[in-house]
């Protein structure tokens, strides 16, 4: 018996009618466009608004890595230079983090109210 699933893998190719394929699957895209109906205009969602929320959380998220470094960096500077090992290390780190999460709260805070304004276009 010779059919084409049995043809696989012996070097045979099968006989193919791409023009029959490209046919048949015109005419099924035809009966999905007349099934689905007429196409309508749903409002699109404001593409401005939804980079700046990702500038935003961009923002956020680099201010609070920045200060754990910058904070991190001075503790550990402060530590080789006045010999406080690890204490000055572990109160920079917190005061970097106190000023990383400061920032990201003032720019949450500055997206909010332009947003409330109607006003979220524009960066802080």
């Amino acid at each position: 018996m010779d059919t084409p699933s049995s043809n696989a893998g012996r070097g045979r190719e099968p006989d193919r009618d791409p023009e029959g394929d490209r046919r048949r699957i015109d005419e099924l895209e035809e009966r999905l466009r007349k099934a689905r109906g007429p196409a309508k205009d749903e409002p699109r969602l404001d593409l401005r608004v939804s980079h700046r929320q990702t500038g935003v959380a961009y923002r956020v998220m680099v201010d609070m890595i920045a200060g754990l470094l910058v904070g991190g960096f001075f503790g550990y500077w402060l530590d080789r230079w006045m010999g406080w090992a690890p204490y000055a290390l572990a109160g920079g780190l917190l005061l970097g983090f106190a000023a990383g999460v400061n920032n990201a709260w003032r720019a949450i805070r500055a997206y909010s109210e332009e947003a409330a304004k109607g006003n979220g276009n524009s960066l802080p």
